[in-house]
């Protein structure tokens, strides 16, 4: 039988669930705002976004990490680049993506300490 609880996404400046900013603007750097338990859990992301910054900014999302990327986007299979139009108000980005055990996600922007993320996880964990 499968159980699903849920959880604050797991960035360390987010433990009480409020909002963190993306402070990087490379990959190697990237912000890390979640890490699947390395067992048969499937951890399935709800990620919203807010650009309070002067532009709309584009923000890179790393998914499936097993470790940082060495320089860019390029060296992970799973990134997603999505523009942040500017003022746009808090922005669903992922509508419940899958990780499974031992996998990460991460972030960064173009421009550093204009987006601010938040969300949670549902843990789906089986019996078996």
């Amino acid at each position: 039988m499968a159980h699903l609880t849920k959880h604050l996404l797991s960035e360390i400046e987010s433990t009480s669930g409020r909002r963190f900013v993306i402070t990087s603007n490379t990959a190697s750097g990237a912000n890390v705002f979640h890490v699947t338990p390395k067992n048969r859990n499937l951890d399935e992301l709800w990620v919203y976004a807010h650009n309070f910054g002067a532009s709309d900014v584009q923000a890179t999302f790393l998914w499936g990490l097993t470790s940082m990327p060495s320089g860019s986007a390029a060296d992970v299979y799973d990134g997603v680049d999505i523009t942040i139009p500017f003022k746009s108000g808090r922005a669903l980005i992922f509508d419940g993506v899958v990780l499974y055990g031992g996998l990460s996600a991460g972030v960064y922007a173009d421009v550093p300490a204009t987006i601010s993320i938040d969300g949670f996880v549902n843990r789906i964990t089986t019996d078996t």
